[in-house]
């Protein structure tokens, strides 16, 4: 089994140079993206599994291990978990 995320369909986003705001209604919760965490959130645009995300990370960030890859985008995803900006879905299926 392996884990699905995608945006939050309530959350606003707007972009800030090379980093991205994103907006919570609900909560009246702003939070400013980095670069790395910017492209995990565009990458979201469709759902996506952690270790696609950071095989996105490793193609588009020079110097970036695949280790690194995966524990940057779990712990990127974890926070958005947590801050209710993503949503995931166990899935029984291969890569996404």
């Amino acid at each position: 089994m392996s884990t699905l995320y995608s945006r939050s369909a309530s959350i606003e986003t707007a972009p800030l140079q090379e980093e991205t705001i994103l907006f919570n209604p609900a909560k009246n919760q702003f939070c400013v993206l980095n670069r790395t965490a910017s492209f995990i959130w565009n990458s979201l645009a469709v759902p996506a599994s952690t270790d696609i995300l950071a095989e996105g990370l490793c193609k588009n960030f020079s110097g970036v291990t695949l280790v690194d890859a995966l524990r940057d985008a779990d712990k990127t995803l974890q926070e958005m978990l947590s801050l209710n900006f993503v949503v995931g879905e166990l899935t029984t299926g291969g890569k996404q």
